[in-house]
């Protein structure tokens, strides 16, 4: 399947504290997209919160809802269309087909 996820975050909601410095030197920040249970007024599908950590979550601490708002595009059933239709135009029939997969 072949699934992409598409956000917007408003970088000015994210914690500072929440960036990590590795030894390499590149700054990481953890997320997590979830799924919203109904498409919101604009089709958007998915939004973005901060990752917890294990401590957080034990300790009950709330969740940073960004302000984020994404949409999945799924291309799976476009990517057969396709490979069916390119397979059609060449005139042969499935029963014909040379592939053993």
């Amino acid at each position: 399947m072949s699934k992409i996820i598409n956000c917007s975050i408003d970088v000015k909601s994210i914690s500072k504290d929440k960036i990590k410095v590795h030894a390499n030197g590149c700054h990481y920040w953890n997320f997590t997209v979830k799924e919203r249970k109904e498409p919101d007024q604009y089709g958007n599908t998915h939004y973005v919160v901060e990752q917890q950590t294990k401590d957080e979550r034990d300790a009950g601490a709330p969740v940073n809802y960004l302000k984020s708002s994404g949409k999945a595009f799924d291309f799976s059933d476009r990517n057969k269309q396709v490979a069916s239709n390119a397979y059609a135009d060449q005139g042969q029939d499935d029963d014909d087909n040379p592939l053993p997969f």
